[in-house]
């Protein structure tokens, strides 16, 4: 008797362990179903360094709940193999909705991460027909989507990149005092090869784009975020403004303006929402905002 309950249970906890390797594999490969919603133009919500697909959990979550941007939310990660992980779903009736993007090799250099975004932007035309979209990226986020800017406006197998918001991205990833330190900068004292590509290509970005860069910065005498200098944060305004309709800047100060947070104080989320749902322009739109 002792026997027979031994073979029983083992074949039980077998069937338990095969049950769970079929739910796992489900989970992984599924996939959405395609929903028209050609007529739509989602947020691109993407993380910085380390981050992952909740990482913009918050902004997400005040422009669906208190602004009421969105009424719809869908999750993708993507490996470097391009092969894509969804949650969730979106429906017909989606309006704004609210895509939370997430890379796999979350400490790859944003260049790949453009690359890796391409891909699912090419998901997300075939699967809902978008055209557009809008974005909004935090530290090396931002970073990627201004490559996706300069590199895909052209590719039809993509949605166009309709409006950019960066916050305390590091587009001249220098310390300081290689930056200066004078806010009312118009040309920098030294510059890596990522800021170099970005000034060399800026002409390759959609006439229509606008862009939105926020920065941090902590006192007059600190001025960074923490981590990201507050003029490398500002430096998109070396190369956005002779080639997007619309460039606009937003200089965040006081103590709480640190780099680890900075996509999720009120005031980044107010001002995201503003310029994603409210700010809209038929001319040219050049606003330093600076000292």
């Amino acid at each position: 008797m002792k026997k027979y309950f031994i073979t029983i249970m083992i074949l039980l906890f077998g069937t338990l362990i095969l049950a769970a390797c079929q739910n796992s594999d489900e989970a992984d490969n599924y996939e959405p179903p395609k929903v028209d919603l050609k007529d739509q133009i989602p947020i691109i919500l993407i993380h910085g360094s380390g981050g992952n697909a909740s990482s913009l959990d918050k902004m997400a979550d005040q422009l669906m709940n208190e602004y009421r941007s969105s009424n719809e939310a869908l999750t993708m990660t993507v490996n470097s193999e391009g092969k894509i992980k969804f949650e969730g779903k979106l429906t017909k009736d989606a309006k704004r909705p609210i895509i939370k993007f997430g890379f796999e090799q979350n400490q790859a250099t944003p260049d790949d991460w453009s690359k890796w975004l391409k891909i699912a932007m090419e998901d997300l035309k075939s699967r809902y027909g978008f055209t557009q979209m809008d974005g909004v990226g935090h530290s090396n986020g931002g970073l990627a989507l201004t490559y996706y800017a300069e590199d895909y406006a052209g590719d039809k197998t993509v949605p166009t990149l309709r409006k950019l918001v960066a916050i305390g991205s590091p587009f001249n990833d220098l310390d300081p005092n290689d930056n200066g330190m004078d806010l009312s900068f118009k040309k920098l004292p030294n510059s890596t090869p990522q800021m170099d590509y970005f000034i060399k290509n800026q002409t390759e970005v959609s006439p229509d784009l606008e862009v939105l860069a926020i920065a941090g910065e902590l006192s007059e005498d600190n001025p960074t975020d923490g981590i990201v200098p507050t003029i490398s944060s500002l430096a998109t305004r070396l190369f956005m403004p002779g080639s997007a309709k619309a460039y606009i800047e937003d200089i965040q100060v006081g103590e709480d303006a640190v780099h680890q947070t900075l996509h999720e104080t009120p005031k980044s989320i107010e001002k995201t929402y503003w310029f994603l749902e409210k700010f809209k322009t038929d001319e040219t739109v050049i606003q330093l905002d600076y000292k």
